[in-house]
């Protein structure tokens, strides 16, 4: 039986946004621990900033395409609940993915800082607001907690498959 695959476009948005996605979450532990002011902190908030405007633009680009191409129908063997709860899961990893670069550049907008992405001044339309700042900030925050869970919940399920070595449900997502 032939795998129904997803195609490679999907498949290399997929993973670079995997891979940022897990960049950004350990570079926001490690920048918000470093000590307000330092050049050091600036450095590292300016590249959170730009990668995570570089996937707000990833994902337009994914939900696009998603919308545009045909997504593999699972096989057969998977379960009706574990159906269910895949697509529940992707639901919300891309509800996440659209939640937390907007409340990140309105968090920043009413910083006082400016934004730029790689270089290129942003339009900042806020002013300096600590509790709209401290507001956005927050929903920032949950979010990526929540964006974490999901992660995690997604690589769960790839692990629970491997296990079981239904390696064709896996190949799916990945290059021929």
């Amino acid at each position: 039986m032939e795998i129904q695959r997803y195609n490679t476009t999907a498949v290399i948005i997929h993973w670079i946004m995997a891979i940022l996605i897990i960049m950004m979450i350990g570079l926001g532990l490690y920048m918000t621990g470093l000590e307000k002011g330092s050049a050091e902190r600036s450095w590292f908030f300016g590249l959170h900033k730009s990668l995570g405007l570089t996937l707000a633009l990833l994902a337009i680009i994914r939900l696009v395409w998603k919308m545009r191409s045909i997504s593999p129908a699972l096989p057969d063997f998977v379960a009706p609940i574990q159906r269910k709860t895949a697509i529940a899961t992707h639901h919300l990893l891309y509800l996440m993915m659209f939640i937390q670069p907007v409340s990140g550049y309105i968090s920043s907008s009413f910083s006082g800082y400016k934004t730029k992405f790689w270089g290129i001044p942003l339009p900042h339309w806020g002013s300096k607001q600590p509790e709209l700042n401290k507001l956005f900030t927050e929903i920032h925050e949950i979010s990526a907690f929540c964006l974490t869970a999901l992660l995690v919940l997604h690589i769960c399920g790839v692990i629970y498959h491997m296990h079981r070595k239904e390696t064709q449900l896996l190949r799916r997502m990945w290059f021929k």
